[in-house]
């Protein structure tokens, strides 16, 4: 019998019934695109080290590791060092930014390895005091931002309001950049910046832009999954007392800013995979999978996905592992469904990999879980 080619795996179907092209089992073997077999290649080590978590930037460029208490790049310099070794890192990237975050420890590396904060503290609120001068009586009030170094401006400290009589100024005491809202006004505007205690006793005239990151908040502590889409950043943070997962969103193209009073969607169960397509976010959860489209969420799958940073980019559509196997979108599809069925493993990376004119789509599973239509 002649077998013009091999295709691949095969343990969903009886194997007395297949034909001779199909395997039973596959063990360190390759099916090249013509249908032939070919041995695997090997794999040496490459650096050892207390790894946790790596990303690779979208162009291989530049490689991040987690190795113990510190961020490093590959060839083991030390970028930035972190206060829990212990909770797993997630990573995106945009604009040439790659963003990562544990829950405590988070940042921005920049494309020459310097690191930026990502999360600010909130400013102390100013200290008011009236003091002898001339502004108009009425209530004022005052708030601080800080600047990060790079330019970046935080939202706000808790605002303060105090009463001014006729004959009197308005002492205050801050550190940082100061919004005034004058006699009787809700709108705040730059006052300056300042370091200590000044004394305002002048004209309205005198201020200067008007403060626009009002109700704005730092990256929340404990979130965990984060992903860039559509000139914002998603993060999420599981509930597990009602079993279910809030994701926030930034301001768009103000990753640093994010709105917790507006700006969430809540998806049920624990979120364990954000991808970006350019027609919806993929949410994936431990029971089921999700497409966000900024506007509605759609349930594509009565399944989900396993923990693990193992989706990919493949041209206009995302692979992933979920617990069925290998899933594409958009539109949604399982690819080894109706071909092969393995444990998925409590945890999975995963990389699209392109090699002697082949592309694999390569998952490392840590072992667990059961398969799901597996006939054995």
């Amino acid at each position: 019998m002649e077998i013009k080619a091999f295709t691949g795996l095969q343990n969903v179907s009886d194997p007395m019934r297949l034909d001779m092209a199909s395997l039973i089992t596959a063990n360190n073997v390759n099916i090249t695109d013509t249908g032939a077999i070919s041995k695997r290649e090997g794999y040496a080590l490459s650096r050892a080290g207390s790894f946790t978590s790596a990303y690779s930037t979208a162009d291989f460029s530049r490689m991040y590791l987690v190795d113990g208490n510190s961020i490093t790049t590959f060839d083991g310099t030390v970028i930035e060092s972190i206060l829990d070794a212990s909770a797993q890192m997630h990573w995106c990237e945009i604009n040439d930014q790659v963003f990562f975050n544990n829950g405590i420890d988070s940042g921005i590396i920049n494309r020459d390895n310097s690191v930026m904060d990502w999360r600010w503290t909130v400013s102390d609120a100013p200290k008011l005091a009236a003091v002898t001068g001339t502004l108009p009586a009425g209530t004022y009030q005052v708030l601080v931002t800080q600047t990060l170094d790079d330019g970046r401006e935080t939202g706000a400290s808790d605002t303060v309001s105090i009463e001014i009589s006729e004959g009197q100024a308005m002492q205050i005491t801050a550190n940082g950049n100061v919004y005034i809202a004058p006699a009787n006004s809700t709108v705040f505007q730059f006052a300056g910046a300042y370091a200590g205690a000044f004394v305002w006793n002048s004209s309205p005239d005198y201020l200067g832009r008007d403060f626009l990151n009002d109700l704005l908040d730092p990256l929340p502590l404990g979130v965990d999954e984060i992903q860039a889409w559509q000139g914002r950043i998603y993060a999420c943070q599981y509930m597990p007392t009602q079993g279910q997962t809030v994701i926030w969103y930034s301001e768009p193209l103000g990753f640093h800013l994010f709105n917790l009073t507006a700006n969430f969607i809540i998806v049920p169960g624990r979120v364990h995979m954000l991808a970006p397509n350019g027609s919806a976010l993929v949410i994936g959860t431990g029971e089921r999978v999700y497409a966000y489209d900024g506007q509605k969420l759609v349930q594509v799958a009565d399944y989900g996905v396993v923990p693990g940073q193992h989706w990919a980019l493949d041209g206009e559509r995302i692979l992933f592992w979920s617990a069925r196997g290998l899933c594409a979108f958009a539109p949604f599809s399982n690819l080894t469904e109706h071909q092969v069925s393995v444990a998925p493993g409590v945890r999975a990376g995963a990389a699209l990999v392109r090699n002697g004119g082949q592309k694999r789509y390569l998952a490392v599973i840590q072992q667990g879980g059961a398969a799901f239509n597996y006939l054995s």
